[in-house]
């Protein structure tokens, strides 16, 4: 009986071995055949194409930032009162004497400003660093929510004491920490407020540079400062301090004498440059008044009531050379200030 059943089992076995389907083999290539997961797609699907950029994407950003050149304009009447309420079609804009079409036009109250606060520590102002301390928080004070500001001291150098921030505490804690010494690196200290300007967040970019004195320390010249204003796109704003009220004579090397006397020329040749204003404020709290806190706020109010003007130029070369620029509005009783030009960018273009 146990051979029968031994018998029945192996018969049973070959059975199946012979039933059993042989694998074909196609070529000499014995390498085993990769198993395809179950639920894999016999013809994946590709992925999706990216959508196509639009208006106003990468491509047209680039444009915009490498081509398009903004000009800020102030317009005030013959009483120096600014006029606002005009359109784009008041203005028209000249570049080396030839019409642009304008492309873009918005007023000040809309537009954010990156702005820098270039504050004169030196000796000399000893006497008068409260009152222009006060000034500057008025201005500041004054400043439109979402405009972004930093501090600049210089005295024997110039350093930022106080980097970009919307946070208008910080620039006042910086402001009072302020101590008077030293000598006057005036044209360092606008080098450095222009490079600092540069990182703005904001298009439209502006300076207050606060001092009584000249340069004394700088390493850069006046004709250096004065050609990285022009190719800055900042407006230069500039107070410029009298010592009519105590003669600002302050101690030099070994304790001498010495007379730090205001020079507008300087300051003038950067507003000129740049679109700005400067203002020559001798004996400044005469007769009660606080004329560097005057002159601090129409600054403030300044900014918000400008034009800001855009265009392509005609011009299309890119040989780094300057560009003279004109701005006139309809009515010829107005004035129109704004930077008197700039640089043509150098090299291929990007777009």
């Amino acid at each position: 009986m146990r051979l029968l059943c031994c018998s029945v089992i192996v018969v049973l076995v070959l059975a199946i071995w012979v039933l059993s389907p042989v694998p074909v083999v196609r070529g000499q290539n014995n390498a085993p055949t990769p198993t395809r997961s179950t639920t894999a797609s016999p013809n994946p699907t590709p992925p999706p194409a990216p959508p196509p950029k639009k208006a106003g994407d990468d491509e047209e950003v680039i444009r915009v930032e490498t081509e398009l050149v903004t000009l800020t304009a102030t317009v005030t009447d013959e009483n120096g009162r600014y006029r606002a309420g005009l359109k784009q079609g008041d203005f028209t804009v000249y570049e080396d004497g030839a019409r642009q079409e304008l492309a873009y036009f918005n007023t000040g109250d809309r537009v954010p400003v990156s702005l820098g606060i270039v504050f004169d520590t030196s000796g000399s102002m000893e006497d008068k660093i409260e009152g222009v301390r006060d000034a500057v928080e008025h201005f500041v004070k004054s400043v439109a929510p979402g405009d972004e500001i930093f501090l600049v001291r210089f005295s024997d150098d110039a350093q930022l004491v106080q980097d970009f921030t919307d946070d208008k505490r910080r620039i006042l804690r910086a402001v009072q920490s302020l101590e008077p010494r030293g000598t006057t690196a005036l044209y360092d200290a606008i080098q450095l407020g222009l490079q600092k300007l540069s990182h703005g967040k904001h298009k439209k970019r502006a300076l207050l540079l606060l001092t009584d004195g000249n340069d004394t320390a700088s390493v850069l010249s006046l004709q250096a400062g004065v050609s990285l204003a022009r190719k800055s796109e900042a407006i230069i704003y500039a107070l410029g301090i009298g010592h009519g009220e105590s003669g600002s004579v302050h101690s030099g090397i070994f304790d001498s004498q010495i007379k730090d006397a205001v020079d507008m020329r300087a300051l003038r040749a950067f507003a000129d440059a740049t679109g700005g204003n400067a203002y020559y404020l001798e004996n400044a709290h005469e007769g009660g008044r606080d004329r560097v806190d005057e002159a601090a706020l129409e600054v403030a109010a300044e900014l918000k009531q400008q034009y800001t003007l855009g265009y392509y130029p005609a011009n299309k070369k890119r040989d780094g050379a300057f560009r003279q620029v004109t701005v006139e509005v309809k009515d010829k009783a107005l004035r129109v200030r704004t930077k008197r030009g700039y640089y043509a960018p150098q090299g291929e273009s990007k777009s």
